[in-house]
């Protein structure tokens, strides 16, 4: 049963880990530290799916609902800098489902889980998290003691669930590659704009 194979906090708290390495703000190629539970998500060429499904706190549905409506403006361009950052990312998104009493994390990126996580430790994004992970079961209040990475992962691995069918339009093209394209093609599209003018 999920459930029961689902580790609170304390347990991850209390689990054999080895202390964590400093890490640098270069992209990474290995995890940070080694794994300690068993990663989850589908896979199409190159991207990789994250799924996580959680459970709202009782009377925190407000909250929470506020949180995810308030990235506008600042808060969007600070994400989506954040996300740049990353460089591996090809979309998130985070649904409030159940009358927002179910919370819905769903990412696309490139290459291995870890890193990608490390990645995000990296940038604000993993904090931004924080500020919603906050209302959701299993995840420490405000007021106590944040995550470490590897609390971290091991709460998102614990809510993780393998998509059924993965399929994207594009699975052998990295963000990279996507983007490198693209301004090939501002560049090309310019030339031919000069050429016929």
């Amino acid at each position: 049963m999920l459930s029961e194979q689902i580790k609170t906090i304390n347990e991850i708290r209390d689990s054999p880990k080895e202390k964590v390495k400093e890490m640098n703000m270069t992209a990474q190629t290995a995890p940070a530290r080694p794994i300690a539970s068993p990663r989850k998500g589908a896979r199409d060429g190159v991207r990789n799916e994250l799924s996580v499904f959680l459970k709202v706190k009782p009377g925190h549905e407000k909250q929470i609902r506020a949180v995810l409506s308030s990235l506008s403006g600042e808060a969007v361009g600070l994400a989506r800098e954040a996300v740049v950052s990353v460089g591996t990312l090809h979309d998130a998104r985070q649904v409030l489902f159940d009358s927002d009493t179910r919370l819905m994390i769903g990412t696309s990126f490139d290459g291995d889980w870890d890193v990608y996580i490390d990645d995000f430790a990296r940038t604000s994004i993993l904090d931004l998290w924080a500020k919603f992970l906050v209302h959701c079961e299993g995840y420490p209040d405000q007021e106590a003691v944040p995550l470490s990475l590897f609390e971290t992962k091991e709460f998102l691995t614990a809510h993780q669930v393998t998509a059924a069918a993965y399929i994207g339009r594009y699975p052998e093209a990295s963000v990279k590659e996507i983007l490198k394209a693209l301004r090939v093609q501002t560049v090309f599209q310019k030339l031919l704009d000069e050429a016929s003018s």
